[in-house]
């Protein structure tokens, strides 16, 4: 199988061409809009996570990962349809989003955890690979975050090789591209695609070591634990976005914006290479 690290230039070729057939050819990624909310740019800014599908799907086809690449695939086109939509001022249907992360979740925790042997961990690796899809989409709210944090947990938890590993050196590949001035935003497409593959890295541990799979992802499940409950505790929607992640608390208490992605992925690295 060809090396891990071999992903970061063919993302980067991947995203390259994406970025200039969106530009110069035909306009075929969804853009976001400035607008209040969580992110602060000043003019539309395309959502080009889409273009990170090739070293992924690569990687994990080549590997044989056939249940893990056929969710990933369905994650990310639900969340392309999703991005198009949110830049044509319309709202996806959440049922139809909840359903294919649902069943998508379902065959990632099928396919590591045998669910007649082991259904208690079954479901708990279901669960898992379920909140990390949406937890790295949580952080995609402030430049090079998401991304960072993705790369960071993948590289940690496989040791940098095989195919999830390539998934991590993707998203790193993608960190010069949404930071520290971004070009491109991952979107929900590219945000759920690798947080999927962060659910694939931890359940393919989970029953090993419970401890060491969970740490390098700390980070984006501490956000999103925090600000689930913070939503349900005032009345809201847990999936409709807000200035309550650790990102924007370290915002209002001071730290600059371009200062959140290697903060929190610094935090990520050190959490990962503790339990080590």
């Amino acid at each position: 199988m060809v090396d891990a690290a071999w992903a970061v230039p063919v993302a980067t070729a991947s995203i390259a061409v994406a970025f200039w057939w969106n530009r110069r050819v035909r306009g075929f990624l969804p853009d976001d809009p400035p607008r209040p909310g969580r992110k602060q740019h000043a003019h539309a800014v395309p959502l080009g996570g889409v273009a990170l599908l090739p070293p992924l799907l690569g990687w994990l086809l080549g590997a044989g990962r056939w249940c893990e690449a056929g969710a990933t695939l369905a994650v990310a086109a639900v969340g392309f349809v999703d991005d198009w939509q949110k830049e044509l001022g319309r709202d996806f249907d959440w049922r139809i989003k909840l359903v294919v992360q649902w069943l998508s979740a379902a065959a990632v925790a099928i396919a590591a955890v045998d669910p007649l042997a082991q259904p208690v961990l079954c479901c708990a690796a279901l669960v898992l690979v379920f909140v990390l899809t949406n937890a790295v989409n949580f952080l995609d709210n402030t430049d090079g975050v998401a991304a960072m944090l993705a790369g960071v947990g993948l590289v940690a938890a496989t040791g940098g090789h095989g195919a999830l590993a390539a998934a991590g050196f993707a998203a790193l590949a993608f960190v010069p591209w949404n930071w520290p001035r971004p070009l491109l935003f991952l979107g929900d497409s590219g945000a759920y695609a690798l947080g999927l593959c962060c659910g694939a890295t931890v359940v393919g541990r989970l029953d090993a070591a419970p401890g060491a799979a969970l740490l390098p992802f700390a980070v984006p499940l501490a956000d999103f634990a925090q600000v689930v409950a913070a939503r349900v505790a005032l009345g809201l929607r847990p999936w409709v976005g807000d200035r309550r992640h650790l990102t924007h608390v370290a915002q209002n208490l001071g730290l600059p914006r371009v200062a959140c992605a290697p903060l929190f992925a610094a935090a990520a690295a050190t959490i990962a290479l503790a339990w080590r």
